[in-house]
């Protein structure tokens, strides 16, 4: 194969393989783009009035939210908890909701509170509900009998003599399931994880205290996105194999000299580093009357010529193939050929 064939061919080979290389680049950028599974926005609120007891201080019986109470005024808390929940692609929602109480007394311990006691209640029994729908809607009042709760957590402080904080927490509990389509796979049915897939609207009511408050420990708005990715790895992994390839043949045949080359390459080198020294000549110098010295070493060559102050005859015999240089020293001559 000629030369000129050669560096055909071995173009011809990069283009291709940096061709694949953006081809399967391209592939993979675009495989490679999320698309939306699914999302969801959780909207919650909860609300209370306070039912007092019969009293000659207040002339109505129902108080609104967000005040301070008179504990022993206080016939029971009227909680109402709303739920909202509204998707995207989601084809089916399976959700179920409770209510439960946790009654929880503390103690101050180096500053920081304690929990010492606990009692859990179940205050609306679990129900479920499954829909083909985008999204549904929760309602659900529970009445607090305040007397009960703040009266055992008294009675929790005089059988033990420990003054607790006594805190009633409310809890509206929801947990769903949902059906997507990915369009990427084809349907299938994919659940969050329990703790992604939950929600709780919680109210904690104060006890023990000769003043009462409500405190809304819930955030009001709940999103999620969930996203398909696409494994567009191999796509990467073979444009960057490719690319690999064509690199390295572009290196291996950068070192990779011929012969010819090479010799080109040397007496460039020898020509540039010397400049001062070589003289070049068309015509082959004569030797006759000289005693012709061969010299192995270029170098040795150049010493002997900076020794003497002349010059390094150079001369060209066979173009690119065979090159002679020279040193006259008095009767000698001194002769190195590559």
């Amino acid at each position: 194969m000629s030369k000129n064939v050669r560096k055909i061919v071995i173009i011809v080979v990069i283009m291709c393989l940096l061709g694949i290389s953006a081809f399967f680049l391209g592939v993979g950028i675009k495989t490679d783009k999320q698309e939306a599974l699914y999302s969801y926005v959780a909207t919650k609120e909860a609300d209370y009035q306070v039912l007092l007891k019969e009293n000659n201080f207040y002339d109505e019986n129902i108080l609104p939210s967000d005040k301070y109470y008179a504990s022993k005024s206080i016939d029971k808390y009227l909680l109402k908890f709303e739920y909202d929940f509204k998707t995207k692609n989601i084809e089916e929602i399976e959700y179920k909701y409770n209510i439960t109480a946790q009654l929880v007394g503390k103690v101050s311990n180096n500053e920081q509170e304690k929990e010492i006691w606990t009692k859990d209640y179940i205050l609306l029994e679990e129900k479920k509900n499954k829909i083909n729908e985008q999204e549904f809607q929760i309602k659900e009042n529970v009445d607090i009998n305040y007397d009960f709760y703040n009266n055992l957590a008294r009675e929790y402080e005089e059988n033990y003599g420990i003054t607790i904080d006594a805190v009633l927490k409310v809890k509206f509990n929801i947990l769903y399931d949902i059906k997507i389509q990915d369009k990427n796979r084809g349907e299938v049915e994919k659940n969050i994880n329990r703790e992604d897939r939950g929600d709780t609207i919680e109210l904690d009511i104060a006890l023990t205290n000769s003043v009462s408050n409500v405190e809304k420990n819930y955030e009001k708005v709940s999103k999620k996105e969930e996203y398909s990715k696409n494994n567009a790895d191999i796509y990467y992994v073979i444009s960057i194999i490719n690319i690999i390839i064509a690199l390295a043949i572009i290196v291996i045949n950068r070192k990779k000299k011929t012969p010819e080359e090479k010799y080109k390459r040397k007496i460039k080198y020898i020509m540039k580093n010397y400049s001062e020294l070589i003289v070049t000549v068309s015509n082959e110098p004569s030797v006759e009357n000289y005693n012709v010295m061969k010299i192995d070493m270029l170098e040795d060559l150049i010493d002997l010529a900076e020794q003497n102050r002349t010059n390094v005859i150079h001369y060209e015999k066979i173009k690119d193939k065979q090159n002679k240089f020279y040193v006259y020293v008095d009767k000698f001559v001194y002769v190195y050929q590559m």
